[in-house]
């Protein structure tokens, strides 16, 4: 059996390497287009078709050719934006031990992000970002199990503890994505609130998200590339 030259299988190789770029291009102007249009309807819900390839310049068979909707576009940047939240809160609690005070900060970062970026939480809510498989659910499950094992948080039902927790977390999302104001103590009083719905005294979970919104403002600016502090914002618009 012949074999190919050297210089053929470099060819196929080159044009399969062109070919995944333009791919990886194209997809992500699609993504990107999906998530500006988004933002013109964050309050009527997700853009249309037409919306999206009119942005990207694209023909509706190319959008076809990548996604079989809108909603799988959303899905897959939003899979994307929570991926990268993920790799910002290891990057964040680097330095951080206390079982509670991890739940506490995962949290509170999600939350304000929310405040800080109206698109994000639109996106983020949309999505099933969390899922039972997923990185954010096994993290926060985590660090409550091990927080009712040291005695920091008192619960009956392990399932429901998360639940409620996650709940809370994702409708507070939500309700941020169509909010048009900085709402420091909405969120505030929501991260307090699934603390002692957990079992931790009110003064203590005060301090808790306390310490948790100071940590997150002093380690985010030399950690997170996409940190703007929204506490600033909002005490520039008090």
């Amino acid at each position: 059996m012949a074999m190919k030259p050297i210089e053929t299988l470099d060819n196929q190789d080159h044009r399969v390497r062109v070919a995944k770029i333009r791919r990886e291009r194209m997809t992500e102007r699609l993504l990107r287009a999906t998530m500006e249009c988004y933002a013109e309807h964050i309050l009527t819900g997700p853009p249309s078709v037409d919306e999206v390839i009119a942005r990207a310049d694209v023909s509706r068979a190319t959008f076809y050719k990548y996604f079989v909707s809108v909603d799988e576009a959303i899905e897959r940047r939003a899979g994307d934006l929570v991926d990268e939240m993920i790799e910002s809160l290891k990057h964040l609690v680097v330095d951080q031990k206390r079982p509670i005070m991890l739940f506490t900060i995962s949290l509170q970062l999600f939350l304000m992000r929310s405040v800080l970026d109206r698109t994000w939480a639109a996106f983020v809510a949309h999505s099933d970002m969390l899922r039972t498989d997923g990185a954010l659910f096994d993290g926060i499950t985590q660090h409550l199990a091990e927080a009712s094992a040291q005695g920091e948080v008192h619960f009956m039902d392990a399932v429901a503890a998360r639940t409620l927790a996650i709940g809370a977390m994702r409708e507070t999302i939500r309700s941020n994505a169509r909010s048009t104001e900085v709402r420091r103590e909405f969120v505030d009083n929501i991260m307090s609130i699934i603390l002692i719905s957990l079992g931790v005294q009110r003064e203590e979970a005060r301090a808790l998200v306390g310490e948790a919104t100071i940590f997150i403002r002093g380690a985010a600016p030399d950690r997170l590339s996409w940190w703007r502090d929204p506490w600033l914002q909002w005490r520039e618009h008090a």
